[in-house]
């Protein structure tokens, strides 16, 4: 067994311990939970970047949150990608769509994907639909344009529509999800929605299949900061790399690429380092609206639109460096120690000479 065999081979072990130790269920045991060869696919997509795409069909009875295991052979070198995908309900599909700009040999090759899977304790938002009617129009160009109506009788928020995306002969393509924030959709409310293809594939779409209503993805990135690793995510159809802080540990560079000729959005969630914490976005050097929020589980929200068609350097500031808080109260110790205790001896001194006097 070569080198390379014997790394996926460890790969693979390494995975499966993981998963019987989590109490997750492997698809290939259950065989219900799978992503079928004919919708599974690795290309570089219009940027030059290495693209994954797919469908995760649930057989199971009940809605399951799948998790999604990638390796790819890349130069020699064993890439392994994983992602989290939305919840879906019983006998429905999800398409996905994992960028790995790591990858750049263009012989790469993609090896079957891992599904694993459990039962999901926050049920997809099954009340919301594809209106099948006039409205649903495929475009010269490629895009999709629909609507959805909400036929529950609650609100639901985050919504995302999904679909898979054929070519000639019935072939599968790509995989696409609407380009527009639907935060929320009331009871019997209409909203319009919109899927672009990659531009390389758009000039051959055949139609679009497999719709599926979910709620927010987000996609993990991370960045070293003094050393370790600083995890954080982000909801777009835009692609987002993190270049990295600089050397303060307070300003976060990542690049973006928007290939569609659409205006979309990025929502980048932080961990939280303090309640003070107030962000700054430049992109291509100058300031732009943003929104800074606070979700539930403490973590900050930076969202903003993003161009059409554009190539992006994104600069986010205001980050609090833990150890740069730590300096600032070591500093306050120096300067305690040089300005209090020389005020507190002439104190002393004072008194000594005033009583000595009397």
């Amino acid at each position: 067994m070569s080198f390379t065999s014997n790394m996926r081979y460890n790969v693979r072990v390494t995975l499966l311990l993981f998963m019987m130790l989590s109490g997750i269920i492997p698809a290939v045991a259950s065989g219900e939970v799978l992503v079928p060869e004919s919708e599974f696919a690795g290309y570089f997509d219009s940027n030059g970047i290495y693209t994954v795409v797919g469908v995760v069909k649930n057989m199971e009875t009940y809605p399951i949150e799948s998790h999604l295991s990638l390796i790819v052979i890349s130069d020699g070198k064993t890439i392994s990608v994983s992602q989290d995908l939305p919840s879906v309900a019983p006998n429905k599909d999800i398409p996905f769509k994992i960028r790995i700009p790591q990858v750049t040999d263009r012989n790469a090759v993609l090896e079957k994907p891992t599904v694993t899977f459990r039962q999901s304790t926050a049920l997809p938002p099954s009340d919301i639909q594809v209106m099948y009617d006039n409205t649903l129009i495929r475009h010269d160009d490629g895009h999709l344009t629909g609507r959805i109506t909400n036929i529950g009788n609650h609100t639901e928020y985050d919504v995302k529509v999904y679909a898979a995306i054929h070519g000639p002969n019935n072939r599968f393509m790509d995989t696409g999800i609407n380009v527009e924030k639907i935060e929320k959709i009331e009871p019997g409310q209409i909203i319009e929605f919109s899927i672009y293809p990659d531009p390389l594939v758009a000039s051959d779409v055949n139609y679009y299949s497999c719709f599926a209503i979910g709620d927010e993805t987000v996609v993990p990135l991370y960045a070293i900061r003094n050393g370790e690793r600083f995890n954080f995510r982000y909801d777009s159809t835009a692609s987002f790399t993190a270049d990295g802080f600089d050397e303060t540990g307070t300003k976060l560079s990542i690049s973006g690429i928007n290939s569609f000729k659409i205006q979309t959005y990025v929502n980048f969630e932080f961990p939280k380092t303090s309640d003070g914490e107030k962000f700054d976005v430049l992109v291509d050097g100058k300031p732009v609206k943003f929104i800074q929020s606070v979700d539930e589980d403490g973590n900050w929200h930076v969202a903003f639109d993003i161009s059409p068609s554009t190539q992006n350097t994104i600069l986010i500031s205001g980050f609090e460096n833990p150890e740069g808080k730590t300096e600032s109260v070591q500093s306050y110790g120096t300067l305690t120690y040089l300005y209090v205790i020389p005020i507190i001896v002439a104190v002393a001194v004072g008194v000594y000479l005033y009583k000595r006097k009397n």
